[in-house]
């Protein structure tokens, strides 16, 4: 079993120890890794361990669980929020939780939460089909809805939106997933993908015509057309020209 190694910071000490023997006793995929007592401790352990999830509280003296996860930046970590105070969902949500559980902890919730993080990474990794279709490369597509798995050479673009993506496939079929746009492009095969604009991923083999109207501009194989950034635009045409791009 994949062990996700974890962080718990939170000001009173009952808590963090009511957290860890939970996750201890009932959560066999976590690992507990580090404890903090505030925001700068937490910081600090986050930098040290580079866990893959952090619980975190909310409300804490000098600097709030909110404040803290400002003054990190390239977060690679997921966060589970803990609080006594059920106003903080939307506030939590904005900043990229995976999930806010109320204290005392429910241990199905807490469960529940486990499970996001599992499938948060497990969601990260390229996925092959059975024997039979091992050609078709296969990614999981996480939503609000569950999953969905999808051949990478469907996907004609990618577009950011805030920390979800909309996926464009084939058959003019859209997905709402809850990763960010960077992720993809990490999990995506880069001779296939190109980032085109900070907002933009586009598989080049759906690249139908390229037009400099507004700087650049590419028309893909759906009629879509998507704006190319201007610092984008040398590393693109040299990109472009190493291809074999067939419209579809």
């Amino acid at each position: 079993m994949q062990k996700y190694t974890a962080v718990i910071i939170d000001d009173e000490a009952d808590s963090r120890s009511n957290t860890r023997s939970m996750l201890q006793n009932y959560c066999s995929e976590i690992e507990v890794i580090g404890e903090a007592a505030s925001g700068p401790e937490g910081k600090a352990k986050i930098q040290e361990l580079k866990p893959h999830v952090v619980f975190l509280d909310i409300n804490m003296p000098g600097m709030n669980g909110f404040q803290m996860l400002e003054g990190i930046y390239n977060r690679d970590f997921c966060v589970v929020f803990l609080t006594a105070y059920s106003e903080h969902g939307i506030t939590a949500v904005k900043a990229g939780a995976i999930d806010y559980l109320l204290k005392p902890l429910m241990l199905s919730e807490l469960q529940g939460a486990i499970r996001k993080v599992v499938q948060h990474y497990e969601s990260k990794q390229p996925v092959l089909k059975e024997k039979g279709d091992s050609d078709k490369n296969m990614v999981l597509i996480s939503h609000s809805k569950g999953f969905t798995l999808v051949d990478f050479k469907d996907i004609i673009w990618l577009e950011a939106s805030d920390n979800y993506t909309n996926l464009f496939l084939n058959g003019q079929k859209k997905i709402v997933a809850s990763k960010t746009l960077k992720e993809f492009e990490a999990i995506l095969p880069a001779v296939d993908f190109f980032r085109i604009h900070r907002s933009a991923l586009i598989n080049v083999h759906y690249v139908k015509e390229y037009s400099n109207n507004e700087g650049g501009e590419l028309i893909l194989s759906d009629g879509t057309h998507v704006q190319v950034s201007k610092a984008r635009i040398q590393d693109f045409s040299e990109f472009i020209k190493t291809k074999s791009v067939s419209p579809k």
